[in-house]
């Protein structure tokens, strides 16, 4: 009796030791598990359940079920004008913002690095923009760019210029939102473009000198090459942020005038909720995601294949 209790203890001992063994050596994985399971409810069903809408008709009246379309929904992207407008805009946005913010980061961090370092509250304030939240921006930008008392045309005014509706001009209204983008985000490349430079290593520089290379020479040898990596995360980031541009459009323009400011975001906004077809606004939604990783990919492998 006795030593079947003693096995038995024993056994438990062993059970529990195992366990414990266990949880020990998956102590990470168990922590993390959690926001894992967060993190997976908050994507993948949400993933799922806008592939599932993507292929149906879905109508605005709730009792009515939904119709499967297969890839009708998709289809409907060839032929359809305003989605034609909407994706033109939205590369051209793209492809102007994302260029001046990286040209005028790159530009400000190297001044700053090279000419001004000890002047640090400069930093401070050039990184305000960019931790304003997004809706605070562009309010502020449509009072700026108001016709009637608005500081912009006040400063036209003065310098005995025309005042110009700029948001609401066909010729003026994507130039505005530019603008706006690009003094919100270009601290955001800034950033990234002053800790690339300050990673640099000195010696290559040094032997650069010593063999008379110009500045300029020693700019396109040795600090791009450098910081390709830090110019590709920050293109990559800053185009995939730009494709899904929305609250500046939604508050300056509303995606006028004439269209010429309406973007795929503000689309995907207009379909599901004003024209009440969220089978098709989820099928672009999917088109805008797969051009994103479509782009992200290429234009990752161009960057190795570069180094």
């Amino acid at each position: 009796m006795l030593k079947s209790d003693k096995d038995t203890s024993a056994k438990s001992l062993r059970r529990g030791g195992g366990l414990e063994h266990w949880a020990e050596r998956h102590l990470r994985y168990l922590m993390l598990a959690p926001t894992v399971l967060i993190l997976l409810a908050l994507t993948i069903f949400p993933s799922i359940y806008m592939f599932y809408a993507a292929v149906h008709r879905i109508s605005p009246n709730p009792d009515l079920p939904w119709e499967f379309v297969g890839v009708g929904n998709f289809a409907r992207l060839l032929s359809d004008p305003q989605f034609h407008v909407a994706l033109r805009n939205t590369v051209v946005f793209t492809l102007v913002a994302v260029a001046l913010e990286f040209l005028l980061g790159l530009g400000l961090a190297l001044l700053l690095d090279r000419f001004i370092r000890r002047l640090s509250f400069l930093k401070t304030v050039l990184m305000i923009p960019m931790m304003l939240p997004p809706i605070a921006v562009a309010i502020t930008w449509k009072l700026i760019y108001e016709p009637q008392f608005g500081v912009l045309n006040e400063i036209m005014f003065l310098l005995g210029l025309p005042v110009q509706a700029w948001a609401g001009d066909v010729n003026l209204a994507m130039f505005s939102i530019i603008v706006a983008d690009v003094w919100q985000w270009t601290p955001f490349v800034f950033l990234l473009m002053l800790a690339g430079l300050a990673s640099l290593p000195v010696e290559p520089y040094e032997a650069a000198a010593l063999d008379g290379a110009s500045s300029w020479r020693q700019f396109w040898d040795l600090t791009l090459p450098f910081l390709k990596p830090v110019i590709a995360i920050a293109l990559l980031l800053r185009v995939m942020d730009a494709l899904r541009l929305f609250d500046l459009v939604f508050i300056l323009t509303g995606g006028g005038p004439a269209d010429r400011t309406k973007v795929l975001s503000l689309y995907i906004y207009q379909v599901a909720y004003r024209f009440a077809d969220p089978g098709y606004a989820a099928a672009i939604s999917l088109f805008v995601l797969f051009v994103t990783i479509v782009l992200s990919t290429w234009f990752m492998k161009r960057m190795r294949l570069a180094e």
